[in-house]
């Protein structure tokens, strides 16, 4: 059985998923505004007509491909924290899912970029990357705060804190695809690492090893 023939017979939601991964590739391999629907066509290996039969199109590939990266890296969040109320476990369940699937990040940094210096709006993307941002900030700052009502951390600005690990977070996979240097799970690490002295924590979580 051939690629070509396996891949004609994934499931439709797996097949959507495949167009969405092989697109979102695209965009960050080259700038999104060059790519064509037939492009994805072409590396999914199917016809232009029935790609449409899943997306509307151009436009609705950008945002759902945007949509598709962010919500692998919540559904990765939500596996890895804890269920027990640890928020410094819950902050690094955080900066785990996005080791986990970095390369997929990378293209979403890339792709988000590449909107944002090119002049244009749309108010689906400006709406996905604003709620991105804004539930990392919610989620953050919901832990940072359990954390010091507990006594787990000592008293800080929750905000500047949140900001600062997001901050942090979004200058490593902007400096990986600049240098290309594939240092994201080392330098997200080293920022677990650090992490318990900012917030005034003593904690023997670490992130696992590669």
């Amino acid at each position: 059985m051939t690629a070509k023939t396996a891949r004609r017979r994934l499931p439709p939601a797996e097949r959507r998923a495949m167009i969405l991964d092989e697109a979102l590739r695209l965009f960050a391999e080259r700038h999104y505004a060059v790519v064509t629907v037939r492009d994805i066509a072409q590396v999914c290996e199917m016809n232009v007509g029935l790609l449409y039969h899943y997306f509307d199109s151009k436009d609705d590939l950008v945002r759902r491909a945007l949509e598709h990266a962010i919500q692998q890296l919540m559904l990765g969040y939500e596996a890895r924290r804890t269920q027990q109320p640890d928020p410094l476990a819950e902050i690094l369940a955080w900066l785990e899912s996005h080791v986990e699937i970095a390369p997929t990040l990378i293209r979403m940094v890339k792709l988000m970029a590449d909107y944002a210096s090119s002049g244009m709006q749309d108010e689906v993307l400006d709406a996905l990357i604003a709620g991105f941002y804004g539930g990392e900030k919610e989620l953050l700052e919901d832990a940072l705060q359990r954390g010091i009502a507990a006594g787990l951390f000592q008293p800080h600005d929750i905000s500047r804190t949140a900001r600062r690990i997001g901050l942090m977070l979004d200058g490593i996979f902007f400096a990986s695809t600049s240098r290309g240097d594939n240092r994201v799970a080392q330098d997200i690490r080293d920022l677990a690492e650090v992490l318990p002295g900012w917030i005034g924590a003593s904690s023997p979580h670490a992130l696992p090893a590669s």
